[in-house]
């Protein structure tokens, strides 16, 4: 078993449950495996509660620059959830140093060269590395892989779908992820659309339509 310690880039999501529910639930999901630990939380407004769950330090919370969090002790895997146009940076700085792996929220990156520059750092780093398309491992999707792989629903020629939700429904909403200089301009394809391009084209894949 490989024991993994993680770091975790995070910035202010928009989110005012983020303190209570978000970020315990993503330690909670990080722990289950039983062979990692979060070893400290890097936000732009860490609150109360952001870094209390049990086994996350307070001591851990460094409030130095963020270039320096990857260097703390035992850490072997960053994870960067920041906003997207911090990904980037935050990507290349992890994959010019080649210590510790990677995780990156989607998107990468906010540009299609900033996306080729991160590729080839990464493959000189030869660290593992990886982007967080994780709805492909959702077991509905997984079912309904594997009946494109069974040939259960015939021939498919087109795939088409929807990603429906409402927390932006008032006008007066307002969330990092609408300002094209944070989020990029691509606005809903950038964000959760990505989401859907990837669980898309994984089913794709598995009919065949994808080459």
């Amino acid at each position: 078993m490989i024991s993994l310690r993680v770091m975790r880039y995070v910035n202010d999501s928009g989110w005012h449950y983020r303190n209570r529910v978000y970020w315990p639930a993503h330690i909670e999901a990080l722990r289950r495996p039983g062979n990692v630990s979060v070893v400290a939380l890097c936000d732009s407004s860490l609150g109360e509660g952001a870094g209390e769950s049990p086994g996350v330090k307070r001591s851990a919370r460094l409030r130095q620059a963020w270039r320096h969090y990857w260097r703390i002790r035992d850490c072997r895997v960053v994870h960067n959830c920041t906003p997207n146009h911090l990904h980037a940076d935050i990507n290349r700085q992890v994959l010019r140093a080649g210590v510790v792996w990677l995780f990156s929220e989607k998107p990468l990156c906010m540009t299609p060269d900033e996306a080729r520059e991160l590729a080839a750092l990464a493959e000189q780093a030869g660290v593992v590395h990886g982007v967080s398309f994780v709805y492909r491992q959702f077991a509905m999707v997984q079912q309904a892989a594997s009946m494109v792989r069974a040939g259960s629903v015939g021939r498919q020629f087109s795939v088409q779908g929807s990603y429906l939700q409402d927390w932006m429904l008032l006008e007066t909403d307002y969330n990092w992820r609408v300002d094209p200089a944070l989020g990029g301009s691509s606005r809903a394809v950038a964000d959760i659309g990505s989401h859907w391009g990837a669980t898309r084209c994984s089913l794709l894949l598995e009919s065949g339509l994808w080459r």
